[in-house]
């Protein structure tokens, strides 16, 4: 099954994506002034911006490591390979639809080193679980100390009880593990028994891919590479900022830069075109406006930080990918064994 087939099977969702990213790119744009648009680009420090783009590499060695601990109870894969495969990951997402790159780097992985495509999926899902969390608490943080609008005490009081709730399944599940995971193995008997044995191993490999949840193996590592990841994210946004020059101070810097990463984090969950054009732009924009920043030099820096993004993941995943004799239809695997 190639790429253009899943498009042809979800047709309407692909239409809607693609809408949105038009509407809000002509949203975003329809009134640009040119001249203090080039005018902020001229003045652009590229200097710093070349440090946040050796940053944004780096952040995905941090990335690899703590994904090679959520894989421990199913294989132990060399980093290097991980971070190979999330380099594929993002530029399947910033080329295919649907966000296919997730499914793109747990096939290759799975490919790699002859594992389940859906236990590695289910690695992927427990890391993104991972980012959520952290970004709820990084919203919460925000709302607490930067009280500067009225949705920020919501953001704060959701933050709060999805890690409660968390960390309450967390100790419950890792009480009943073995109880469940006899059942696991006991559907899984009967599945085989019935013809079935494809199934039966995906079931337990998905299992084995989501107890990460309720026993990582390295918990305080993984909170500290989750921990800075964040913290290299919002450096990087930081950065960026600088680079342009807004003429705001450092706290000041601190607080849109931590708002600009709460509403791009929360814009890739949005229906979009590949690479999130158009609501990665209007999340920074909407981000910057809270702030009364210039409003064509916010979209010069809406399409440099949108830039630098997508020109360092999609050609080094490219590489990778071609580098492993691999192409961008191993997506299709991901949906026949899904």
């Amino acid at each position: 099954m190639q790429i253009t087939t899943i498009v042809k099977e979800h047709p309407i969702k692909f239409i809607v994506s693609i809408a949105v990213s038009i509407g809000l790119v002509w949203f975003s744009f329809k009134d640009l002034e040119w001249e203090p648009f080039w005018a902020a680009l001229g003045s652009v420090n590229y200097w710093i911006l070349l440090i946040g783009a050796g940053l944004l590499v780096f952040s995905n060695v941090i990335r690899a490591a703590r994904w090679r601990i959520l894989l421990l109870p199913q294989k132990a894969v060399r980093r290097t390979h991980l971070f190979e495969a999330t380099m594929m990951g993002y530029m399947g997402n910033n080329v295919l639809p649907f966000k296919l790159g997730e499914a793109l780097r747990a096939v290759v992985v799975a490919k790699r080193h002859d594992m389940k495509v859906s236990g590695v999926g289910a690695s992927v899902v427990v890391e993104r679980g991972l980012d959520m969390v952290s970004f709820l608490i990084l919203a919460g943080l925000y709302g607490s100390i930067f009280p500067s609008f009225e949705a920020a005490r919501l953001l704060s009081s959701l933050a709060l009880a999805i890690v409660i709730i968390a960390v309450g399944l967390g100790f419950w599940m890792n009480k009943h593990h073995d109880k469940y995971f006899s059942k696991v193995e006991r559907w899984a008997n009967k599945m085989r028994e019935s013809g079935h044995p494809k199934r039966a191993d995906h079931l337990v490999s998905v299992f084995k891919g989501l107890e990460t949840l309720w026993r990582m193996p390295k918990p305080f590592h993984v909170i500290a590479q989750t921990l800075t990841l964040w913290g290299i994210y919002l450096l990087i946004t930081f950065l960026a900022l600088l680079a342009f020059g807004f003429g705001l101070s450092a706290l000041e810097l601190l607080e849109v830069a931590v708002i600009l990463t709460i509403f791009t984090t929360f814009s890739l969950s949005i229906p979009a075109a590949p690479g999130y054009v158009g609501t990665y732009h209007g999340a920074v924009l909407a981000a910057l406006a809270l702030f009364s920043l210039d409003n064509d030099a916010a979209r010069a820096f809406a399409i440099v930080l949108h830039l630098m993004n997508y020109l360092i993941y999609t050609p080094l995943g490219a590489w990778y990918l071609v580098k492993a004799g691999l192409s961008l239809d191993l997506v299709a695997e991901a949906e026949e064994e899904g």
